[in-house]
C-alpha cells in the first residue's frame, strides 16, 4: 500500500513539475525579457529624449519599468502586459507605484509614465522591431529604443 502511495504522489509530481515548467515559458522570447530604454521619441514634435538608466521588465503577464539609480529619481513602476493581434501589438496597463515585493496599491498618473516614453498608465504599442536583441515599440504617443540588457 505504501509504494502504490509512494508511486502515485511521485506521478502527480511530475506532471505538476512539467506542466509548471511549460507554463512559464516565454510567449515571445524576442519581447520578454531585461531591457534598457536608450530614447524615444515623441511623435507629436519629433523631439529624441535619451534615457539614462531607465530599464523594463517584460514577462507574458507583468511589467515593471523602472529608473534604477538613475539622476531622475523616476521610481518604479509595476503593471500589466498582453499581447494583441498575434503579437503584433502589446499593451502596458493598469500601473501602480512598486513597493519592496509587490506594488502598494497607489496608481501610476500620466505624468509619472513620461519618463518611460508612455504618456498614460495604459499604453497600446505596435511591434516594430523584435529581433532578440532589438526592441522598437511604436504608440500613438511616442516610439521607444530598447536594447538586451
Amino acid at each position: 500500500m505504501g509504494k502504490m502511495i509512494k508511486a502515485a504522489f511521485m506521478a502527480v509530481f511530475t506532471v505538476i513539475v512539467c506542466c509548471g515548467c511549460e507554463w512559464k515559458d516565454p510567449i515571445d522570447e524576442d519581447i520578454e525579457g531585461f531591457w534598457r530604454l536608450e530614447r524615444f521619441e515623441t511623435r507629436a514634435d519629433g523631439q529624441i529624449h535619451e534615457c539614462e538608466r531607465i530599464y523594463y521588465s517584460i514577462t507574458r503577464m507583468v511589467v515593471e519599468v523602472a529608473e534604477k539609480q538613475g539622476p531622475g529619481g523616476y521610481g518604479s513602476f509595476i503593471g500589466r502586459f498582453e499581447y494583441k493581434d498575434g503579437r503584433k501589438r502589446v499593451v502596458m496597463s493598469d500601473f501602480k507605484q512598486r513597493a519592496a515585493t509587490s506594488d502598494n496599491g497607489v496608481d501610476a498618473t500620466p505624468a509619472d509614465m513620461l519618463p518611460f516614453g508612455m504618456d498614460a498608465a495604459t499604453t497600446e504599442f505596435e511591434v516594430v522591431v523584435a529581433d532578440g536583441d532589438n526592441l522598437v515599440l511604436r504608440s500613438g504617443y511616442a516610439t521607444l529604443q530598447l536594447t538586451r540588457f
